[in-house]
């Protein structure tokens, strides 16, 4: 059989490991993704390639495409290597720079079900901080915008977001808003800065992304972090199992 639409996932996408393990990171998300992109080139296959909100700088926020890419960490410097080699090579692909994704299943690790993990722990008590802002992006919503590309074969640079640009205390903020009012008055948010907290990189603070260009494109309204959070708790029974009846 002949294969015609790639989407390419490999890579570490976690900036920790990245930085924590250079060589080997260099090794898979630029050397290794630069062979498998000359393959796909010579046999003519269209691709789709997941780049990150990383490529920024964080210094000004609502990046659109045509931004100038400045990343601070190794993982974002990595993509946009990769990025600037598929330009030059090739115009047979559109690059997909993603936002933090989440979903709605327990077990995902994600944004909304981290936090539902830790409810379920006995934690009530949360600092989250309130200067990085991101377009936390529903990962239902990402497979149909990459459904609609592979079929379609568009091409180009994309901002893929959410559409709304929040921070993390602002989306949990919205997560605990979706529990009965007695449950939520038992949960305490605290307010911090991102430097506050330890990462083995460097992390941008406001990569916030202008997502018009993909609006044009996609034929649905994007989803609202509550809704899920709200579909989550519902669909989960959350509000008896993760809060004791007295």
């Amino acid at each position: 059989f002949s294969v015609n639409k790639i989407v390419l996932l490999s890579g570490i996408s976690d900036p920790g490991v990245c930085y924590k393990n250079k060589k080997y990171s260099n090794l898979i998300n630029v050397t290794k993704t630069k062979k498998i992109i000359d393959y796909m080139i010579k046999r003519n296959i269209y691709f789709i390639f997941f780049s990150t909100e990383f490529i920024f700088s964080g210094n000004k926020g609502n990046y659109s495409e045509m931004a100038l890419a400045k990343p601070s960490q190794l993982y974002g410097k990595q993509k946009y290597l990769i990025e600037k080699y598929i330009k030059k090579k090739t115009k047979n692909f559109s690059i997909l720079r993603i936002a933090k994704t989440y979903g709605e299943e327990l077990e995902d690790k994600t944004l909304i079900t981290n936090f539902f993990l830790r409810l379920k722990k006995g934690e009530r008590e949360f600092t989250f901080a309130t200067d990085q802002i991101f377009n936390p992006l529903y990962s239902k919503d990402l497979t149909k915008i990459i459904k609609l590309f592979l079929n379609k074969k568009i091409k180009g640079v994309f901002n893929v977001g959410g559409s709304e640009q929040l921070s993390r205390y602002k989306c949990i903020e919205k997560i605990t808003n979706q529990f009965d009012f007695k449950n939520k008055n038992q949960i305490i948010l605290l307010k911090s800065k991102l430097k506050n907290f330890k990462f083995l990189d460097k992390r941008p603070l406001n990569i916030s992304m202008n997502i018009r260009k993909i609006k044009k494109i996609i034929r649905f309204r994007l989803t609202k972090i509550e809704n899920v959070a709200k579909k989550i708790i519902t669909k989960n029974n959350l509000n008896e199992k993760l809060f004791e009846r007295r």
